[in-house]
């Protein structure tokens, strides 16, 4: 029997790319019209101390979403991801180095993944843009709720192991790169991990969990 090539999962958000892209897309979508502004500033006072606690904080979040895609179907998504991407014509979002340790390791026939919290429609359209668009993308997918939309499967920490497990990326894997703690539950099922400019708190934290000493790639 063939023996199968290694699997490398990449992070998306801040791990390829210099910035969080869902958030910068949905403060993009909020700021088209004063209302939408409104109705997160008129909440503020109830969903605003919840981002004290990192139980309570994705409700802000999630609300903040759901008031930027009012009005909004699954449909219109594309459109205005291409909209979205016109805007940042000149700005470079992936990490050069980043881009090229990924491609190091197509060069040597590994399997490449990128598992991402990032809304799927949004992260295929920047990858297809850099030229990364025959990479595998498991990301997370809105659903519509009461006229806006709200999260659908979100490809966040624990969750990414059964949605890569259903594309054909179960663990344990070759190597993982990511730039944050919430990627634990991945980096403890593979046999080598990276962390992309971490902050000290949440490279202490990794290190804790791992009982082991973190490699750390200075892209950012």
């Amino acid at each position: 029997m063939s023996q199968q090539p290694p699997v490398v999962v990449f992070d998306f958000d801040l791990t390829l790319t210099r910035w969080d892209t869902s958030d910068r897309f949905f403060r993009w979508l909020l700021k088209r019209d004063a209302w939408r502004l409104g109705l997160v500033a008129a909440a503020l006072p109830i969903v605003g101390p919840m981002f004290a606690s990192s139980r309570t904080r994705k409700w802000p979040i999630r609300y903040a979403v759901w008031v930027a895609t009012l009005g909004r179907k699954p449909q219109a998504l594309p459109a205005l991801v291409q909209e979205h991407l016109d805007t940042l014509d000149g700005e470079g979002v992936f990490l050069p180095e980043a881009v090229a340790r990924l491609r190091s390791h197509l060069e040597q026939g590994h399997r490449v993944v990128v598992a991402t919290g990032s809304l799927e429609v949004l992260a295929r359209a920047l990858m297809l843009r850099a030229g990364l668009g025959d990479i595998p993308l498991v990301a997370s997918t809105l659903r519509p709720f009461l006229g806006g939309l709200v999260r659908d499967r979100h490809c966040f920490g624990p969750n990414k192991i059964p949605m890569l497990a259903e594309r054909g990326f179960a663990p344990p894997w070759a190597v993982a790169y990511t730039d944050h703690h919430a990627d634990l539950p991945v980096l403890a099922l593979s046999a080598e991990r990276f962390l992309v400019s971490p902050k000290a708190r949440c490279r202490a934290r990794i290190e804790q969990a791992l009982r082991t000493e973190a490699t750390v790639l200075a892209w950012r």
